[in-house]
């Protein structure tokens, strides 16, 4: 059976989604969040499956009890949500993990979160990740939701969130000492965008093209939370950086370090832009692409402009196709037709550990400069948030304030 229809069979799919969702009910049994012992807290939840304006509804979750606040368990820790900031992912969820599974009901969205520590599981200060600097009560925090916790519905659009005191890094002190400046930048750096980011730029094929003299890097898809960390970081290492993003954003880029900008509204298909330009040839072509937005002609014609020993990094697979493009660019000889160059497509599983790498790049080593946030809405403006994030013209990160700053203290 040929690869494609493999993937577009009915029953084949039938079996797959089965298969996921006894598995995530097997996480649901294991997760150490329960909401039933959460007290009344307002929260946007998915009632529905489908886009943003049909599948949300915001509600009061949990249930009421002589508590005023969840009491976190072991090495947890409960924080006072104060900003959350939305991904792509959370449409797929929103629209394609039907809500009558169990563990979906009343799911939360969201993946990215900033706040305060207000209050610690009895081993939380011990957890030998924060061992040089213990967390306590009025830490200010960020990162983003495991997969377990997202997949069954403990999002961050909700007042309080108790998540593994692992999960968390503090946020930087270059954005700001106070939740009102640090916050937003907090949710995206430290939540997916920073930590895709992160594994992009330390990929073995990515470090090993930042090693040459001066580098040259494309990047598609610059403009975007990913691409526009991803232009400082390889400008930080002496990159000479071509950003692909529409013209109207070209300023912005160009603001961040680009050397030159690719419009790719006047440049389509880029691929055969970029391989009949002569400047991307020879001595001109690039070392690294990052791909940010899926585009599998970019890979297959890069022998035109990538050089030989030359790498494609992408972090965006294209839906049921993902799976066999990459057996194709990873496996298939080019005797057979296939491309001579390094393909790589990279998984983001949230982390701990990468979210405090993002947060001292932030605060130490100068590789980031600033996570670019597209708007901020309120609480009551979810949905709209949403349609927006759905229109996949935001330039930077998409923020929800869910509560105000206030002081926390031990």
């Amino acid at each position: 059976m040929p690869t494609s229809s493999f993937f577009s069979d009915p029953a084949i799919l039938s079996l797959v989604s089965a298969s996921l969702v006894l598995l995530l009910a097997q996480i649901y049994t294991n997760v150490a969040v329960h909401r039933s012992q959460l007290p009344r807290m307002k929260a946007w939840v998915v009632v529905k499956n489908g886009g943003p304006s049909e599948a949300l509804a915001l509600k009061d979750v949990g249930e009421e009890t002589t508590t005023a606040l969840p009491v976190p368990q072991g090495a947890n820790v409960l924080i006072r949500v104060s900003h959350a900031a939305l991904n792509p992912a959370d449409l797929v969820f929103m629209r394609h993990i039907p809500t009558w599974v169990p563990f979906r009901r009343q799911a939360i969205p969201a993946m990215d979160f900033a706040g305060q520590i207000v209050a610690l599981g009895p081993q939380a200060a011990a957890v030998p990740s924060h061992a040089a600097a213990p967390l306590v009560v009025g830490a200010r925090v960020a990162g983003c939701i495991s997969v377990a916790l997202i997949a069954t519905g403990h999002g961050a659009l909700v007042e309080y969130l108790t998540v593994p005191a692992e999960l968390v890094a503090r946020q930087p002190l270059a954005f700001g000492d106070s939740n009102e400046l640090a916050g937003p930048p907090s949710a995206g750096l430290l939540g997916c965008a920073g930590q895709t980011a992160h594994l992009a730029a330390t990929d073995p094929c990515a470090e090993a093209a930042f090693r040459a003299n001066r580098p040259r890097v494309l990047i598609n898809g610059a403009s975007g939370a990913v691409g526009s960390l991803l232009i400082q970081i390889s400008k930080a290492r002496g990159a000479y950086v071509a950003a692909v993003c529409s013209g109207k954003n070209a300023a912005f880029v160009r603001r961040l370090g680009a050397d030159v900008v690719i419009d790719y509204t006047k440049h389509d298909p880029l691929s055969a832009y970029l391989a009949a330009t002569p400047t991307y040839h020879g001595s001109g072509a690039f070392h690294l692409i990052f791909d940010c937005v899926g585009d599998q002609s970019l890979f297959v014609k890069s022998p035109a402009y990538l050089l030989p020993q030359g790498a494609l990094v992408c972090i965006v697979g294209k839906g049921l196709m993902a799976v066999p493009y990459t057996l194709q660019n990873r496996l298939l000889p080019s005797f057979l037709g296939g491309t001579p160059r390094t393909y790589r497509l990279l998984g983001m599983a949230p982390s701990g550990k990468r979210a405090r790498a993002v947060a001292k790049w932030a605060d130490e080593g100068g590789l980031v400069q600033e996570m670019t946030i597209d708007s901020e809405y309120g609480m009551a403006d979810v949905k709209e948030a949403y349609e927006k994030l759905a229109t996949k013209r935001s330039v930077g990160k998409i923020v929800i304030r869910v509560q105000a700053d206030k002081e926390v203290v031990q």
